[in-house]
């Protein structure tokens, strides 16, 4: 008997290795899924791990910076000095020492706090009365909180305060008379002295208070026509690079980037004479992380156009008194920070200011010294600020007498 073969149907194997050829694709598949919602995941962990540090990056830098300001804003704030309010809930600082008269009014350069003058003043408190102030907005100075313009009903009698803009140099002539007269009636007669815009204030307010004012020291004055000069030169600088320049570094100190750029050494305090004290340095460093004091600043600036055509107006009804002394302090060296393009109009500007208004000026040039004469020059500034006072008490002695 033969031995029986048995042998599987072709169609059953087919169909068992289908099915387990369809469970080794599943189970491919099912590998495939879980890789690939693996990848997707980690995507997906990845960019919100960015979104966090982006969010840190963006919100922690400015709550630091504000933090640092509000404690800063007490550490540093100079011992004698203080707020004054000059009406209508606006408060400006100002620190006195020694004692008048006459009272010497040091007034700062362009968009610059009262730390200029850290070397100069000392020296002149000595033999008289000396007092420093930060203008609106800059510094420990407030800025005006209403809208300066005159306004009609009920209102108006609330707002005759405001009948000039803020940053220009009528509202700062006012400004500086209320604080020096009514907030702390300070003993007159004064003797102005200011730089660049400051040296416009000083003008500005002797012509309108000509009886408070005995002399003015004007370093390095601008000028009304200095926009005029080498064909809209300065003005072109002016406004095309100071103003975005200072904007730029008002929008990194709300972001907190200043502070960040100064940890690193990116940028540096702009007080860079030797023997700065270091609480002055640390507050110039404090006020370039305050947007409020480089909102300030942009706005001074802004507005120097609307301020070079009031003291022209002013010139126009009301000369400075021949009784008032003046004298124009400049140095004999170009700024190497600027083009010498600038440098020249600058120069041609002064010129013009002492042949136009000033023909009787004295016109003191500060050997080896340029546009930053105050902190890096200061004993050449405090002597010829000696030498005035000792004028006046002069005159004022011959007067008595």
């Amino acid at each position: 008997m033969r031995k029986r073969t048995i042998v599987k149907p072709k169609a059953l194997n087919e169909a068992g290795s289908g099915s387990v050829q369809k469970e080794e694709n599943s189970s491919k598949s099912r590998g495939e899924h879980v890789s690939n919602g693996g990848s997707v995941g980690g995507f997906g962990k990845r960019l919100l791990k960015a979104v966090q540090i982006l969010i840190l990056i963006t919100l922690v830098p400015p709550f630091l910076n504000y933090a640092a300001l509000q404690k800063e804003a007490t550490d540093l704030k100079p011992n004698h000095g203080q707020l004054y309010d000059i009406a209508w809930g606006q408060k400006l600082f100002k620190m006195c020492h020694g004692k008048g008269p006459p009272t010497v009014i040091l007034d700062a350069p362009t968009g610059m706090t009262s730390d200029v003058w850290e070397l100069v003043w000392p020296r002149i408190a000595k033999i008289a009365r000396v007092c420093v102030y930060d203008r609106a907005g800059l510094g420990f100075s407030e800025r005006p909180l209403m809208n300066y313009s005159q306004t009609d009903g009920q209102d108006a009698k609330s707002n005759t305060r405001n009948r000039w803009h803020p940053f220009t140099v009528e509202r700062m002539a006012d400004d500086l008379n209320k604080l020096v007269t009514t907030s702390s009636q300070e003993v007159q007669p004064f003797i102005l002295v200011g730089a660049e815009l400051g040296a416009l204030v000083a003008q500005f307010y002797t012509q309108m208070f000509d009886n408070q004012v005995a002399g003015m020291l004007l370093i390095n004055p601008l000028s009304d026509d200095l926009f005029e000069q080498d064909s809209g030169s300065w003005k072109t600088h002016w406004f095309g690079n100071l103003i975005p320049s200072f904007q730029s570094m008002q929008l990194g100190a709300a972001l907190g980037l200043v502070r960040l750029a100064l940890l690193v050494g990116l940028i540096n305090q702009p007080l860079t004479g030797t023997n700065m004290p270091e609480d002055v340095i640390n507050r110039q460093k404090h006020f370039l992380c305050h947007p409020k004091h480089l909102s300030s600043v942009v706005d001074e600036y802004h507005f120097m156009n609307e301020s070079f055509s009031q003291i022209r107006t002013m010139r126009m009804l009301k000369a400075v008194p021949s009784n008032v002394s003046v004298t124009v302090l400049s140095g004999n060296y170009y700024d190497e920070l600027m083009p010498s393009h600038l440098n020249k109009a600058w120069a041609k500007s002064e010129q013009n200011l002492l042949t136009k208004h000033y023909p009787r000026a004295k016109h003191i040039v500060i050997n080896s010294a340029d546009r930053h004469m105050l902190y890096r020059n200061p004993d050449a500034i405090s002597e010829q600020v000696i030498k005035m006072i000792k004028q006046v008490r002069n005159k004022l002695r011959i007067k008595s007498s």
